[in-house]
This record gives structure tokens, C-alpha cells and sequence, in this order.
């Protein structure tokens, strides 16, 4: 089972791991990368006796953890009586002979000495002191610094505190929209004031469900349109039975007409069936690389047509015999027949097409369409001219998204001009 950790917790944890690394980097790091500044400093601690120094080494200002050591040019040597208590040894020309330099430091054992030597035409003098100088002044310097750093940090880890309630607390109102989201009655005005990530976040949550709202009036408003689409032939064949049964109409023309309806809902079951495919093809569709002759599909579609009303004068303007467009025929044939469909019933007497390489020009000198219906034309079963609703042009568009063209619809002088373009 998966342990829940809150976001405060989270922070005092990550808050503690930062000490602690602060804390070690301060008694660790921080007095490696003082060492020099310590070393310079003992340097001129020890330098200030050797002004004071002379014959005698008695003087009772020396200090006790400093060794004076005189020499004289005869090799005589005169050194401190606290020598053995900082030494550990009596070994006294053994230091000496670890002494090659103005001022340095040499280990005993353990233990780090330093020194500095002054060296005049009779004697050479010597100070020394060991490791405790330095260790006091990195002591002194951590407990100085360091109330510094937990008061600073406590007040890091308030404000930190205080900002984590105000996060949770935009995203419990976040996590509350989302789980409303569908809840018309539940309040879903911008609560986030602030211009942060998390009020963007709110935004798009937003205009999800506007979306989403959008989506549910339109499924609804098209499922009434389809069982309106639907429930008309089926009246019509039922009312047709009925009349037959009665009497009042012969056979023939009740088959005549109920295989009329029949054709028709046959025809939009398979829009359906062709609308929902195309849908799965949108995210699973990638065979694209296939070609066609877009220039033989166009003159097999308009010969098709043309038997429909043959006072409909077609115009096709092509300058080769050979234009290759992306795709297959089976989808070029769906979107041009849809196509030519839809202007069988708003031509009054001329439709055009003209194939360019990379562009399909397609004019019908229909009334032109209202502005208010051109922004949803692609949409399925909503309204066009005359009341009439449909999938056809819907399904041009998913066909043409699929193969990677647009397709757009414009007003022109004296009609409609469809163009459908890489």
C-alpha cells in the first residue's frame, strides 16, 4: 500500500535535509576552505613575541601554548619551559630539524604545529604553538555562525510553511473544480487570483469543461437530430403499411415507396458507420504515402453526377492528364462524392472544378451560405441552408484532416467555392 505524504511534510522533510547539509558543510568544507585566512593568522599571532623576545625567555607575558626557542650561532639552545607540555616530547632537535622555512607548520604524531623564525647575525628565534589556536578560532566561528543559520532558517521554514497553505489550498480548490466538473449547480468561477502556473492550470481546467459542456449540448443536439433523421422514413414506411393494410394504397406503390425509406436510412447508416470510422482512423490512420490520380477520380465522380440532373451544366478544369494527390481512392471517391451530393441540391445550373498540384477548386452557383452556418458547416447534423443537416460535409473534413489537406468553404460572386488544399 502506497504511504501518502502531505505536502508540508514533504517540505519539513526536504527542509531538515537541507540543514543538515548546510551543517555539515559549515563544520566540514567551511573550515578546509578557511584554512589559509587560519594559517595567516596564526602566523602573525606567533610573529608579535619576537619583538618582545630577548635573551631571556622568562618574561611573564609570554603566552603559555606559544614554545620560545632560542638559538645562538654555537648551536646552544635555549627554549621555554612549557616545551615538553605542548610537545608531547623531548625530543627538542627533531622539531628543530622539521623548521626549514621564515614560518610553515610540521606534524608531530597527530598533532599540526606552526612557527615562525627570525633569524639576526648572533641568534635565530624561534615561536611555535600547537593546533589549538586554529581549532579555537574554527570553534569561535561556528558558534557565532551558527545561531545565525538556525535563526535564518526557522524563518526560511515559516515562509516556506505559510507558502506550501496557500499551494494546498489552490490545489484543493483545483482538485474540487475537476471533481465538479460535470456539476453545472457547482460554483466555477475563477477562485485563483494570482498570475502563477496554478491559475494557468485553473484556466485550462476551465476551458476543458467548456469544451467538454460544449461537447455534451452538441452530442445531445445531434442525437435529436439523428432520431429526427431517422424517425422521418420510418414513419413514412409505417404510415405507408397502414394504408395498404387499409386499402387505401395498392401494393406496388407501397413497395415503390417503402424501398425508397429503406435506401435512405440505408444511406445513413452507412454515413454513421463511415463517421465513426473515420474517427478511429484519425488516431490510428498512417497510410498516407499512398497515391492516386486525383484528375481520374474527379471525371469517374462527375460522370456519376451527371445522370442525377441533367440540366446541370459540369466544368472540369485540369491542364494535365495526370495530378497525384496523397491518399486512397476509396477516401478521394467518399470526399468528392460528398461533395458533389451536397451541390446537386444548391446548384441552380453550373459546378465547377478546377485541379491545380496541390489545390481542388470546387464551385456551384448555389445561394450563398449564411455566415452564421459557414462556422459550423463541418459539423455533423447541424442545421445548413433549408433546414437540411447531414454527416457529408463532416465527413469530407475528417477525410481530408486524415490525408493531411484543409478543406474551407467561402462565399464568391455568384456562388460557393469549396477548396480543398495541402
Amino acid at each position: 500500500m502506497k504511504k501518502e505524504i502531505s505536502l508540508s511534510n514533504q517540505l519539513i522533510l526536504i527542509s531538515l535535509i537541507v540543514f543538515l547539509i548546510l551543517t555539515v558543510s559549515l563544520t566540514i568544507f567551511l573550515p578546509k576552505a578557511l584554512s589559509p585566512y587560519f594559517e595567516e593568522t596564526v602566523y602573525t599571532f606567533l610573529n608579535q613575541p619576537l619583538k618582545y623576545f630577548s635573551n631571556s625567555i622568562t618574561e611573564n607575558y609570554f603566552n603559555e601554548n606559544i614554545v620560545y626557542i632560542q638559538i645562538n650561532n654555537s648551536g646552544n639552545m635555549i627554549i621555554s619551559e612549557n616545551a615538553k607540555k605542548v610537545f608531547k616530547t623531548e625530543d627538542y632537535n627533531r622539531i628543530i630539524n622539521k623548521i626549514k622555512y621564515k614560518n610553515g607548520k610540521f606534524k608531530i604524531k597527530t598533532r599540526n604545529y606552526y612557527y615562525v623564525t627570525t633569524v639576526n647575525k648572533d641568534t635565530t628565534k624561534i615561536t611555535i604553538t600547537d593546533e589549538k589556536f586554529v581549532n579555537g578560532m574554527k570553534n569561535r566561528i561556528f558558534v557565532s555562525i551558527l545561531p545565525i543559520i538556525i535563526i535564518t532558517f526557522l524563518l526560511i521554514l515559516i515562509a516556506l510553511l505559510i507558502w506550501c497553505n496557500f499551494l494546498i489550498h489552490k490545489i484543493y480548490l483545483l482538485k474540487n473544480k475537476v471533481k465538479n466538473i460535470k456539476d453545472e449547480n457547482y460554483d466555477h468561477t475563477p477562485k485563483i487570483r494570482l498570475e502563477d502556473e496554478l491559475k494557468m492550470l485553473e484556466d485550462t481546467i476551465e476551458s476543458v469543461r467548456l469544451v467538454m459542456l460544449e461537447q455534451e449540448n452538441f452530442k445531445n443536439e445531434m442525437y435529436q437530430n439523428i432520431s429526427h433523421d431517422f424517425k422521418t422514413p420510418i414513419s413514412v414506411i409505417k404510415s405507408y403499411i397502414e394504408a395498404n393494410r387499409d386499402g387505401v394504397i395498392n401494393n406496388d406503390e407501397t413497395r415503390n415507396v417503402v424501398s425508397e425509406q429503406i435506401n435512405k436510412l440505408d444511406n445513413k447508416v452507412k454515413s454513421l458507420l463511415e463517421l465513426n470510422k473515420l474517427e478511429y482512423l484519425k488516431d490510428h490512420y498512417s497510410n498516407t504515402d499512398g497515391e492516386i490520380n486525383i484528375v481520374e477520380i474527379v471525371n469517374k465522380s462527375v460522370q456519376k453526377f451527371k445522370l442525377e440532373n441533367k440540366n446541370i451544366r459540369w466544368k472540369i478544369i485540369c491542364k494535365r492528364g495526370k495530378i497525384i494527390y496523397k491518399g486512397t481512392q476509396d477516401m478521394w471517391e467518399s470526399i468528392l462524392d460528398n461533395l458533389f451530393g451536397n451541390f446537386m441540391r444548391y446548384a441552380k445550373k453550373n459546378i465547377t472544378v478546377e485541379i491545380l498540384q496541390k489545390k481542388l477548386i470546387l464551385f456551384n452557383d448555389g445561394e450563398s451560405i449564411d455566415e452564421n452556418i459557414i462556422s459550423n458547416i463541418f459539423s455533423p447534423y447541424k442545421k445548413g441552408m433549408k433546414g437540411q443537416f447531414g454527416l457529408g460535409l463532416s465527413i469530407v473534413q475528417k477525410t481530408c484532416k486524415i490525408l493531411g489537406y484543409e478543406v474551407k468553404v467561402e462565399n464568391v460572386k455568384n456562388g460557393v467555392k469549396f477548396i480543398i488544399e495541402k
